[in-house]
C-alpha cells in the first residue's frame, strides 16, 4: 500500500514538474533579476531598460524598465519597443553576407574591386572578409562623423562620407575597428544580389527569422514602438539626444530591434536554423591578422569570456542615444539581450551577473 502510495505520489510531481512553463521554473532567479536590473538602471541613471533571456531556446524572461519617454511616462515593452542596437547592426548585416556566400554570389577572399569596380582604387586591394573582420585599413570615425544629421538616399551615396581616404594600413596586418568599411559592405550585398541592401535585409534576414520589429530607422512609429533617445549632461542630468540620420551607416550601425527579435536572431545562429553549421563557424571564428595573431573577432562577431573562461560570442552597440548588449553563451545555452535609450551607457556587472544566474 505505502509503496503505491510513492509510486503515485512521484508520479504527480512528474507531471506538475514537465507542466511548469519555463518561467515558473526560473521563479527564483526571475526574481533576483528583477533587483539586479532595478539596481542597474538607478545606478547607471538609464532612462529605461529592456531585457529578454532565453535558456534552452524558451523565453524564460522578457520585461521593460523605466520609460521610453520619460516626460510622457511610457513604459518598455521588449516585444515592441525598438532602440537603435548600434554596431549589432554589423552582426545582422553578416548574416546577409554569409546568406550570399552560401549562394556563391559573393567571395570573401577575392579583390572587393570584382564586386564594387569604381570604389576608389587604393594603394593595397582587400577583400570582404577583411572588410568584416575589421582588418582592411578603412579609417573609423574622424571629428564628429558620428553626428551626421544628413540623409543619404543609398548606401553607395554614403560611400562619399570616407571613400576617398587612403588605407591606415596595408590590409591584414592589423585590426581597426571600422563602421565605414560596413557601408562598403552593404554595397557589396547590393551589387552581389542586385537588390538594394535594405530590401535584401528585410527580405532575406529579418522576414525570414520573423523579425517583424527590426528595421532601418526610417519609418514612422508610434509612440509605444518607439523610444526617445537620450544622453547626460555635465550635470549627470538626462537631455533628449541630438537628431542624427544613420542612413550613412545602415549596415554598420543604422537598423533599430526589439530585444526580443534580437534574442529571436540570436537563437536561430545557434541551432543553426537559419544559416549553415560551416557558415556560423566562419562568421563566430576569430580572424588572425597575417603574423598568426587572433583579432578576437569574426566577420560581425566578437568573442568575450566569462569569468570561469567560457566563450560568449555576440555583439555589442552604441549610438546615439542607445546602447546594446547581445551575447549567448554556448556552454550553458543561454542567451541575454538588453538595450537601453541612453547614449554611452554602462550597463556595469549586470551581463555577468546574469550570466552567472543560468551557468548550469
Amino acid at each position: 500500500m505505502i509503496r503505491k502510495f510513492f509510486e503515485f505520489f512521484y508520479i504527480i510531481i512528474f507531471f506538475l514538474l514537465i507542466g511548469c512553463s519555463p518561467k515558473e521554473k526560473y521563479s527564483k532567479e526571475i526574481i533576483e533579476i528583477d533587483k539586479l536590473i532595478l539596481n542597474t538602471l538607478k545606478t547607471n541613471n538609464l532612462p529605461g531598460i529592456s531585457v529578454t533571456i532565453l535558456k534552452n531556446g524558451k523565453n524564460i524572461y522578457s520585461k521593460g524598465f523605466g520609460y521610453s519617454d520619460i516626460n510622457k511616462k511610457i513604459k518598455i515593452l521588449p516585444s515592441k519597443t525598438r532602440f537603435r542596437i548600434g554596431s549589432f547592426s554589423k552582426t545582422l548585416a553578416a548574416s546577409a553576407l554569409m546568406r550570399l556566400v552560401e549562394e556563391e554570389k559573393i567571395d570573401l577572399d577575392v579583390s572587393i574591386y570584382d564586386y564594387v569596380p569604381d570604389y576608389p582604387k587604393k594603394r593595397w586591394e582587400f577583400t570582404s572578409r577583411q572588410i568584416a573582420g575589421h582588418l582592411s585599413g578603412i579609417r573609423s570615425y574622424k571629428n564628429n562623423e558620428m553626428m551626421i544629421n544628413k540623409n543619404f538616399s543609398s548606401v553607395k551615396d554614403a560611400l562619399s562620407v570616407f571613400k576617398l581616404d587612403s588605407l591606415l594600413h596595408e590590409p591584414g596586418t592589423k585590426y581597426h575597428y571600422s563602421t565605414h568599411a560596413w557601408t562598403l559592405l552593404s554595397v557589396i550585398i547590393e551589387n552581389s544580389s542586385d537588390r538594394p541592401f535594405l530590401d535584401y535585409m528585410q527580405t532575406n534576414v529579418f522576414d525570414l527569422l520573423d523579425m517583424k520589429n527590426t528595421h532601418a530607422e526610417n519609418k514612422n512609429l508610434t509612440d509605444i514602438e518607439k523610444v526617445n533617445y537620450y544622453v547626460l549632461d555635465s550635470t549627470k542630468t538626462l537631455i533628449i539626444a541630438p537628431e542624427v540620420n544613420n542612413s550613412w551607416k545602415w549596415a554598420g550601425g543604422g537598423f533599430i530591434s526589439t530585444t526580443e527579435d534580437v534574442a529571436k536572431f540570436l537563437l536561430a545562429h545557434s541551432n543553426y536554423e537559419y544559416l549553415t553549421k560551416k557558415s556560423i563557424n566562419e562568421l563566430i571564428t576569430p580572424q588572425k591578422n597575417i603574423y598568426g595573431e587572433s583579432t578576437s573577432y569574426g566577420l560581425g562577431w566578437r568573442t568575450r569570456y566569462d569569468k570561469k573562461n567560457n566563450t560568449l560570442i555576440g555583439h555589442t552597440g552604441g549610438s546615439i542615444g542607445g546602447t546594446t548588449y547581445a551575447f549567448m553563451a554556448p556552454h550553458s545555452n543561454t542567451i541575454v539581450v538588453m538595450t537601453t535609450n541612453l547614449s554611452d551607457a554602462s550597463f556595469g556587472n549586470l551581463p555577468n551577473e546574469l550570466f552567472e544566474l543560468f551557468d548550469f
